[in-house]
C-alpha cells in the first residue's frame, strides 16, 4: 500500500476524520435547505495547516453522496476578489456542474445504465450568450432563479481571505436572495476572518449564527480516527502507544499529524512508539516550510529554552518550574509574546507551539544535543 498520509495535499474524504460538530452543522443545513428551502451560511476559520480545505471537501463529499439532488462546489481563492469577478466565478462553476450532470448522464445512457436516479439539470436562459444591460449578480440572480431539478445550491469558498470588501457584502446577498433554489454558502478563512466579519460587517456575520467554528487541534480520539482511517481493511496498524506519542509531539496540530504519521509510516507492520520517536527528524524535514513560519523571530536563546521546556514531557507548567531551568522570570514575558507559552493564570501557563517547532529549530539552528533533544 502507498503511504496514505500526505501533509501536501487535502485528506481525501474517505480517509477525513474528526470536526464532528462541523459536518453535523453542514448534514442540518443541508437538510432544512431540502426540507424547508432555507438557504444558510457555515463559517470555519483557524490557523494555517488545521485542515480547513480537507473539511471543504468533506462537506461538498457528504452533499454529493447523501444530498445528491443538488449542485455542490467548491473554489479555492488565491488573489484578491472582486464582487464582479465572485460572480463570474460563481457562473462559471455552476454551468460546469450542469454540464458535468449532462455529461454524465450521456455516458450512463450510452451504457444502457439506469439513470432514473441521476437529476438531469438545466437552466432557461443560455449564460453563454452575450447579457446587454445586465450586471455579474443580475445574472447569478437569473440562473438561480431559471435553474430546474437542483434542490439546493452548495457554495464552498475556501481562503476567503481574499475577498475584497465589496465581495464580502455580497455574501449576505447570495444566501438572502429569494429564490425557489436555497443557496448554502461554506465559507472557510483564516484566523482573522471571522473578527474581520463580526468588526468590519457585522450583518454578514449574521448568515454564520450558529454555525460559526474556530478549528484547532484534534483530540487524541479525533487524532486516532485520522490514523486509522486509512489503514481499513489494512495489515498496518498503529499501536495506541504510538497514536499517544504522535498526539504528543504535534499537540494534535492536524497538518504536523500528516507530517509525522507520514514519516513513521511503515508497509504491512504495527507502527510503535519508538518508530515515531525515531522518525521526528524525518517528520520536521517533511513540514519545514510550515515549522519555518512558527517562531520566525526567535532567538537561539528562546529556542533554546524551548527546548528545555519540552524535555519536561508536559504543557501546563508553574513560574518556578520554568525558573528552575534556568529561565529568567523577566524571559517568561518573551516567552509569552512569541506565542511559545500562553499564561493561563499568575505563576501557571500552557505550552502552546508543537514541540515539534522546537525540535525544527534546534536541528535548523544546530542547537540540538543530548540535553536538548526531544522525549
Amino acid at each position: 500500500m502507498a503511504n496514505p498520509y500526505d501533509p501536501q495535499a487535502p485528506a481525501k474524504p474517505d480517509y477525513f476524520g474528526g470536526r464532528n460538530s462541523v459536518l453535523s452543522s453542514a448534514r442540518e443545513r443541508l437538510r432544512k435547505a431540502i426540507v424547508q428551502d432555507q438557504s444558510g451560511g457555515l463559517l470555519v476559520y483557524g490557523h494555517r495547516g488545521v485542515g480547513k480545505t480537507s473539511l471543504l471537501h468533506k462537506i461538498i463529499d457528504i452533499a454529493n453522496e447523501e444530498f445528491p439532488g443538488g449542485i455542490s462546489f467548491c473554489r479555492r481563492l488565491s488573489r484578491t476578489i472582486s464582487n464582479e469577478e465572485l460572480y463570474v466565478m460563481l457562473l462559471e462553476e455552476l454551468q460546469a456542474q450542469i454540464h458535468e450532470r449532462q455529461n454524465l448522464i450521456e455516458k450512463l445512457r450510452k451504457k444502457g445504465e439506469d439513470i432514473s436516479k441521476v437529476k438531469a439539470l438545466s437552466i432557461e436562459i443560455d449564460l453563454t450568450r452575450p447579457q446587454l444591460n445586465n450586471s455579474q449578480y443580475q445574472l447569478w440572480k437569473k440562473a438561480v432563479k431559471h435553474i430546474h431539478n437542483a434542490e439546493f445550491i452548495l457554495v464552498a469558498l475556501d481562503d476567503a481571505d481574499y475577498l475584497s470588501s465589496e465581495a464580502i457584502g455580497e455574501l449576505k446577498t447570495i444566501v438572502e436572495n429569494v429564490s425557489q433554489t436555497p443557496v448554502l454558502l461554506v465559507t472557510s478563512g483564516g484566523i482573522q476572518f471571522e473578527k474581520r466579519l463580526v468588526d468590519e460587517y457585522s450583518p454578514i456575520a449574521r448568515i454564520f449564527s450558529g454555525a460559526s467554528y474556530n478549528l484547532g487541534r484534534f483530540t487524541l480520539d479525533e487524532t486516532k480516527e485520522v490514523l486509522n482511517k486509512p489503514l481499513v481493511s489494512q495489515k498496518t496498524s498503529w499501536e495506541d502507544s504510538a497514536i499517544e506519542q504522535i498526539q504528543k509531539l504535534t499537540f494534535g496540530y492536524p497538518y504536523l499529524v500528516q507530517c509525522l504519521a507520514s514519516a513513521s509510516y511503515l508497509d504491512n507492520a504495527s507502527i510503535t512508539k519508538g518508530q515515531v520517536i525515531q522518525s521526528v527528524e524525518k517528520a520536521v524535514d517533511i513540514g519545514k516550510s510550515w515549522l519555518d513560519h512558527e517562531i520566525p523571530t526567535a532567538s537561539d536563546k528562546d529556542v533554546m529554552y524551548f527546548l528545555q521546556l519540552i524535555k519536561l514531557d508536559k504543557d501546563m507548567f508553574r513560574s518556578s518550574e520554568i525558573s528552575s531551568l534556568g529561565v529568567p522570570s523577566t524571559y517568561i514575558g518573551r516567552l509569552v509574546k512569541l506565542g511559545i507559552l500562553k499564561q493561563i493564570s499568575r505563576g501557571r501557563y500552557r505550552l502552546e507551539k508543537s514541540p515539534m517547532v522546537a525540535i525544527y529549530e534546534g536541528l535548523k539552528r544546530r542547537l540540538t544535543n543530548d540535553s536538548t533533544k526531544h522525549p
